[in-house]
């Protein structure tokens, strides 16, 4: 279309995309007109650093990187993760799978359990019908591996599975090593399921950096490691290139991941570890900063993150001293593992006034579309001006976002970064 029909957050009405799109070679401002506050960008220079240093690391450490897509949902972030060394992309759900397949993936993922026999079926179908394509998903009960091996039926090449294991209290995966030689027992008596690794989330077990978090931390990578060795012991995993996957660490605890799932296997069988990262990409200015090995915690030294996303709103009214209403709220920013970060002001458009950065407010509260912003001493902001924010916790930011205003470091805007959710 070359109008916006169904107008676009964060781009101005009447605005011709395809002009728009077209006008990006010159790098047009972020402030020149075409958007209009609240608008979320990312900046490049950032996510290619992010994504080169995570590039990196898995380099250094002898593990692979499936980063897990559901955060940004945005292929043109998908094809610079391959492109530096990604061994797959990891989804959460059949239509991120289906996404991946539009923009021809080459390897997918499915971190959860695939039960939807339609979607079993079409799947059957991409594996059959397209050899370079490759596919993996999780198993933890029997049922699951009925309902694929009856997919599969008649079929040439057979789902690859991960046996998943879990905690108590966790989301889905076999509690105990015997769950897990049972389901892959299963597997092993049908055609058209293969197992070919284990895995698991270590992230759901906490949200602090407590002794007893990251005791608990390790203790499940300690389990999900000696499942894989029991079913390697067993005979009953199949690694398509003879290697045994072994599959966790999102992004607060991936290193923990890599020094626990690299460990020998029995017999020195030879494996692979699989990491899961995928908020690495953008990173964060709140939660990810504070528990991420490469952000304050520093548990990793000579790697870094930085905060890619910023979202800037306008200031709609400074009713009292010291409180600004600024107009993003809960339909614009995450607020599920903190609020949203104040760090620029920007005077109104057309103000030649100099205004100090935003750093040291604070957002004490959000409503729908307006952020409750403590001032703090020596900022001044007055209704009309722009101030940014970084935010906390990619996985609940872009999926708000249809598209992204991709910028330089001088807020030149470079691309548009479309999501898919």
């Amino acid at each position: 279309m070359s109008r916006i029909d169904q107008p676009i957050k964060g781009l101005a009405p009447g605005v011709d995309v395809g002009a728009l799109r077209a006008s990006l070679v010159d790098g047009p401002s972020l402030f020149g007109g075409a958007f209009t506050p609240p608008v979320m960008t990312l900046r490049r220079s950032a996510l290619e650093h992010n994504v080169a240093t995570m590039a990196r690391y898995c380099r250094d450490r002898g593990v692979d990187l499936a980063p897990h897509g559901k955060t940004t949902m945005a292929a043109r972030i998908f094809e610079r993760q391959l492109a530096a060394g990604a061994w797959a992309m990891t989804v959460a759900t059949p239509a991120q799978v289906a996404f991946c397949r539009s923009i021809g993936v080459p390897r997918v993922l499915l971190a959860n359990e695939l039960l939807d026999e339609v979607t079993i079926a079409w799947l059957a179908r991409e594996l059959e019908s397209d050899r370079g394509f490759e596919f993996l998903c999780y198993v933890d009960s029997t049922e699951g591996v009925a309902r694929l091996a009856r997919g599969a039926a008649g079929r040439e090449r057979p789902f690859d599975v991960l046996v998943e294991v879990g905690f108590a209290g966790g989301r889905t995966g076999c509690r105990t090593v015997e769950q897990a030689l049972e389901v892959a027992r299963a597997a092993e008596t049908v055609p058209g399921v293969r197992v070919v690794g284990v895995a698991g989330f270590e992230g759901g077990i906490g949200t602090e950096l407590t002794p007893p978090v990251l005791a608990a931390v390790d203790e499940f990578l300690g389990f999900l490691h000696a499942t894989a060795s029991e079913l390697v012991a067993a005979g009953v995993v199949a690694g398509p290139d003879g290697r045994a996957i072994l599959s966790a660490g999102g992004s607060v605890f991936f290193d923990r991941a890599a020094e626990i799932l690299t460990r020998p296997l029995p017999g020195g069988a030879p494996s692979r570890c699989v990491l899961r990262s995928g908020c690495y990409a953008t990173h964060d200015s709140g939660f990810y900063e504070r528990m991420s090995p490469f952000g304050r915690r520093a548990a990793l030294p000579g790697y870094t993150l930085l905060p890619a996303l910023e979202v800037w709103a306008e200031i709609l009214s400074t009713p009292e001293p010291r409180l600004a209403l600024a107009g993003i709220g809960r339909r614009d920013v995450p607020f599920d593992l903190g609020l949203p970060v104040p760090l620029r002001l920007r005077p109104a458009r057309g103000g030649e006034r100099t205004l100090p950065g935003a750093a040291g407010s604070r957002v004490d509260a959000l409503n729908d579309q307006h952020a409750f912003v403590a001032l703090a001493p020596g900022v001044e902001a007055r209704p009309g001006d722009w101030m940014s924010f970084g935010i906390s916790h990619p996985c609940t930011a872009m999926d708000k976002w249809r598209v992204l205003a991709e910028v330089d470091d001088e807020d030149r805007v470079v691309g548009l970064i479309d999501t898919t959710f």
